[in-house]
């Protein structure tokens, strides 16, 4: 079977999941929590390389309720710590990345978790789980090209190519995304989510929500994947 290399994960409808339980719209981020768990085995069982996911947005944090954000910066703090503790990300040798503005926006209680996992992982090498919080995908194109006017400064002005653009953006280091899957029935991008790396992906969506993925789910996803043929144009 043909297994991408690469799989970025929209993991959508966490607050509908919820209001159609008629429970606080953010519980669903804690069960959501759960399905990543899944997820995460079912990617090693199929040895996938690369996998990414978008845990929260920056419009995220600055737009929800002050209990809802609450919530979320405790379920992260818990979350990372179970990750640090997590047999299977010591065993199968996980590099974790955590990708966005995350460092200026949440406290340091929170942060400091983070920051003890990616640093307990940094020397693994056999799979990476990459994860995109705090994070805008426009905001980190910005970025990158401010870092070009500001770093990359000549007379004349440097030509900008695709590998310098890479250099500075926060995925520098990971290749680009195979497969993008989305859940939660609404088949578009959200807020250019890694619009650099998924230019040449495979999409795929999911009628269902995240709450409702399963690790089956998943393995079904790439099995459409491999029945897929690409072209690039020829």
């Amino acid at each position: 079977m043909n297994i991408p290399h690469h799989i970025a994960i929209i993991p959508d409808g966490n607050r509908r999941w919820a209001r159609n339980k008629r429970i606080k719209p953010w519980i669903g981020h804690k069960y959501g929590a759960e399905v990543f768990k899944k997820i995460l085995r079912a990617a090693f069982d199929l040895k996938i390389s690369y996998l990414s996911f978008w845990g929260s947005s920056l419009d995220n944090l600055r737009k929800r309720s002050s209990l809802e954000i609450k919530f979320l910066l405790n379920l992260f703090k818990e979350k990372f710590a179970e990750l640090l503790h997590n047999e299977d990300i010591h065993k199968h040798k996980v590099k974790i990345n955590i990708l966005g503005h995350w460092k200026k926006q949440f406290p340091k209680e929170v942060s400091a978790v983070m920051e003890e996992v990616i640093k307990a992982t940094q020397n693994y090498n056999k799979f990476f789980l990459n994860f995109f919080i705090a994070y805008s995908g426009k905001a980190e194109m910005l970025r990158a090209i401010e870092e070009i006017i500001k770093k990359e400064k000549g007379n004349p002005a440097p030509k900008i190519t695709s590998v310098l653009l890479k250099k500075h953006l926060f995925t520098k280091d990971l290749p680009p995304v195979d497969y993008l899957i989305r859940t939660g029935g609404e088949p578009h991008n959200s807020d250019g989510f890694m619009m650099w790396d998924v230019a040449d992906a495979q999409l795929y969506f999911s009628n269902k929500l995240w709450p409702d993925f399963t690790g089956e789910d998943f393995k079904k996803a790439i099995k459409e994947y491999s029945r897929r043929r690409r072209r690039f144009g020829k």
